[in-house]
């Protein structure tokens, strides 16, 4: 991991952002901010985020029908495993080892679920650009810096949902695409992965029907607006009084300013977003980084501990999440579609 260039490009974006979060803030304030908290509302806040958390595994067993029919609560372990992931690994690798320990433990395709994970990101994508718009437009955005993080992220996310839509709309047009793909792999990877594209296609066209379409943006919107509340239940922590919209912004633009390629669950760029949009909810800016900290770390740390305790509970060595990325184009199982 650490002779890899995308890690060393994830830290060095993180850390700037982290120094510039520094040098703009008071530490003093911060510190005051701190000491003035009040901590027993960490607890509900992290009760109310693993409750977003399952409901998007709700929407998960739904995008995994065409590969297994999966519970969500039988995905909620392998979820969380993949946030801790997230958190530990850079350049959302997480993504590829909660495809992986589910790929093992349920005796599905790797390759297809991984179909069916980027379905979801990309409607996570669509639906915090939808809230970003519709809370900047309750409370405003009061600063260019967020305008700026919502056309971009509105840009992306409306050209991907076209593209995804246009190649995966026909069936077979899915398949050459796939196969146009793999002419241009290294030799030994294309032919790795060739036995595995039907199984990715049926998980890419898995929102091909208006029900599954409706199902996965309402349990996508829900999670969404459910972690909205946990942060909303740190802010009490602090005695914050903004409106419900500003977190709902933060939410937003917290999260999509996470993209940027970072280290530890995208720490710079969190605390960043969320400082601004707190800033132009009216704090001071001491106030603002003590909660963008804490607000970040409620949704960090839980799910970190839980995961590597899942991980021991799997027997899976942690060791092991630095060769996932090699081990996963070899599915060595019979695949369930």
């Amino acid at each position: 991991m650490f002779r890899s260039l995308r890690f060393w490009a994830a830290a060095t974006v993180g850390i700037l952002l982290i120094v510039l979060f520094l040098l703009v803030t008071d530490l003093s304030e911060v510190a005051d901010a701190f000491r003035e908290a009040s901590y027993w509302y960490v607890a509900p806040a992290i009760v109310v985020l693993f409750l977003s958390f399952f409901l998007r595994c709700y929407r998960l067993s739904i995008l995994m029908r065409p590969v297994v029919a999966i519970s969500p609560r039988r995905l909620f372990s392998y979820s969380i495993i993949g946030y801790m992931a997230n958190n530990l690994l850079p350049a959302r690798a997480g993504e590829l080892v909660r495809a992986y320990v589910l790929g093992e433990r349920e005796r599905v395709s790797i390759m297809g679920t991984l179909g069916t994970i980027a379905v979801e990101r990309l409607f996570d994508g669509c639906v915090l650009v939808l809230m970003l718009f519709t809370a900047g437009a309750i409370v405003g955005f009061g600063d260019s810096r967020l305008q700026a993080i919502a056309i971009a992220a509105a840009s992306l996310f409306s050209v991907s949902l076209v593209v995804f839509y246009w190649l995966t709309f026909r069936e077979e047009r899915a398949h050459r695409v796939a196969e146009f793909l793999l002419e241009r792999f290294p030799g030994k990877l294309a032919e790795r992965l060739r036995p595995h594209v039907r199984s990715i296609v049926g998980a890419l066209r898995s929102v091909h029907d208006w029900r599954s379409v409706i199902l996965v943006s309402l349990f996508s919107i829900l999670g969404w607006t459910v972690e909205a509340g946990a942060y909303a239940i740190v802010g009490l922590a602090f005695g914050i009084k903004v409106s419900f919209a500003h977190y709902v912004l933060l939410l937003a633009a917290a999260n999509l300013s996470i993209i940027v390629p970072t280290f530890f669950g995208g720490t710079g760029p969190f605390e960043w977003a969320a400082k601004l949009v707190m800033v132009n909810a009216g704090l001071a800016g001491g106030l603002a980084a003590a909660y963008a900290i804490v607000a970040h770390a409620v949704v960090v740390a839980p799910a970190t501990i839980v995961g590597l305790v899942l991980l021991w509970i799997f027997g899976i060595p942690i060791a092991r999440l630095a060769n996932i990325r090699n081990d996963s184009t070899e599915e060595h199982r019979p695949v369930t579609l």
